[in-house]
């Protein structure tokens, strides 16, 4: 069964800062998906820059789109998961200690 809530503040409501961090499964798997599109982007590039220095004059270039497109769509898939299903309401903490229950 899905979590109603897959992200929560991490501060409290008034906080100048608006973080939020996963309390459900689906919300560590959006956080995984994150680190696997930068970590594939890393890789992607690093192979681009084999690439670009040894066969391809300015192949290079491709690298850094590699990178930054990966990170980005990855990031914007992140703030958008984050955004859509984050409870802007409790904390964290409220989730940890049993005073919210995520059903």
């Amino acid at each position: 069964m899905a979590s109603r809530f897959w992200f929560a503040r991490r501060f409290p409501v008034g906080h100048p800062r608006n973080a939020m961090s996963p309390v459900s499964a689906e919300g560590h798997a959006v956080v995984r998906d994150f680190i696997v599109w930068m970590a594939g982007g890393a890789i992607a590039a690093v192979i681009l820059l084999i690439v670009g220095f040894t066969v391809l004059p300015f192949g290079w270039v491709l690298a850094l789109i590699a990178f930054v497109g990966c990170a980005a769509y990855g990031a914007w898939k992140f703030i958008a998961a984050a955004q859509s299903h984050g409870d802007h309401q409790h904390t964290v903490e409220d989730y940890e200690s049993g005073r919210v229950q995520n059903t």
